[in-house]
């Protein structure tokens, strides 16, 4: 998540993707909070192209809207495509100028349910997730396909030389790659004191 953050904009293999970021420095400070819904496929047999199917669903928002698509949470739900008048009304401005458009016509349908069920579950812990002027990006994609081998310390296979955060492909956010470097320094840390792990 981030507080005053901003949508930008990734470039992945010549494929336009969405991120999200937020700066120290107050004066950089939006009026709004961005987050990710990342929603995970895990594939069986006889499928082996991962990669190239995630590139494939986000070159669709590219196919569509020359770069990044956005959507109004209330024109997804109704099954409507959000087009440049309703956006005007709406009250969340975006941090990234981008097609408005119809995320339906990107993501595969078990995606966009999830998507949809998460918002409406975020709504009941934080009201207002679900408003209709609530903004989507599309597509954002992560690719976990590498990762590293490690033990439970986070340790490769070389001695002594630990992998934590999203470079290990082991986590998926901020807090759980900040929780994986504070576990690997609690085992060197005790190694260092010659405690058993």
């Amino acid at each position: 998540m981030n507080p005053y953050g901003y949508v930008v904009a990734e470039n992945t293999d010549g494929i336009i993707t969405v991120n999200g970021h937020s700066y120290r420095d107050p004066k950089m400070h939006s009026k709004n909070t961005n987050f990710a819904l990342l929603v995970s496929s895990k594939f069986t047999e006889p499928f082996h192209e991962p990669l190239k199917y995630g590139k494939r669903i986000a070159s669709f928002s590219n196919m569509l809207g020359g770069g990044v698509l956005v959507q109004r949470f209330g024109d997804l739900v109704k099954g409507r495509r959000t087009n440049e008048k309703r956006m005007l009304k709406s009250f969340t401005k975006p941090t990234l100028s981008a097609t408005p458009g119809d995320l339906s016509l990107v993501l595969p349908k078990r995606h966009l349910d999830d998507i949809i069920e998460m918002i409406y579950a975020l709504d009941k812990i934080a009201p207002g997730m679900a408003n209709a002027d609530t903004l989507l990006y599309g597509v954002e994609v992560k690719f976990y396909s590498a990762r590293l081998e490690l033990d439970s310390n986070l340790e490769t296979k070389v001695a002594n030389m630990f992998a934590v955060g999203d470079g290990a492909g082991i986590t998926r956010g901020l807090s759980q790659a900040s929780a994986s470097g504070v576990w690997a320094a609690r085992v060197i840390g005790a190694r260092a004191c010659g405690q058993k792990n």
